[in-house]
């Protein structure tokens, strides 16, 4: 049975807000509304709200716009687009068994992105660490 999103419209809309191509930063945000039922919960463009509506108890996913970035030994910036998944700490091992089994369905609804990562620590969820964690170089995606 695959992931169910109830408001596809709302979420088309924030994501053409969100990958403008004059847009250098942003966020989507998706929540469960039941055990395969997702929900477009919130957008904005500042990431520190993010970390405001992360549950304890909720696997939520969502997908950032970081921007500015300065490539190494040029004088571009670029943006990156990370796909994350939250597992709150709060959140039962079956219950992360079950809704593991959509991961995929949900990086399908929110595409497309550069990088994909696992947040398991609200505390450690900021800018320089979503920067190393979704470099194609890092030897963990996780940030713990």
């Amino acid at each position: 049975m695959p992931l169910k999103l109830d408001n596809e419209s709302e979420l088309r809309e924030a994501q053409a807000a969100l990958f403008n191509i004059n847009s250098t930063g942003g966020w989507v945000m998706l929540n469960y509304v039941g055990p395969s039922t997702v929900h477009f919960a919130a957008g904005g463009e500042n990431f520190e709200e993010i970390v405001n509506l992360l549950e304890d108890d909720q696997i939520q996913y969502g997908v950032l716009r970081i921007g500015n970035i300065e490539e190494k030994g040029t004088l571009k910036t670029t943006v990156r687009d990370v796909f994350f998944c939250w597992i709150g700490p709060g959140v039962g091992i079956i219950e992360k068994g079950k809704k593991t089994a959509f991961l995929g369905d949900a990086q399908q609804l929110l595409q497309p992105y550069h990088a994909d990562i696992t947040v398991l620590n609200k505390k450690n969820f900021n800018r320089e660490n979503i920067l190393d964690r979704s470099h194609p170089l890092s030897g963990s995606h996780v940030i713990d």
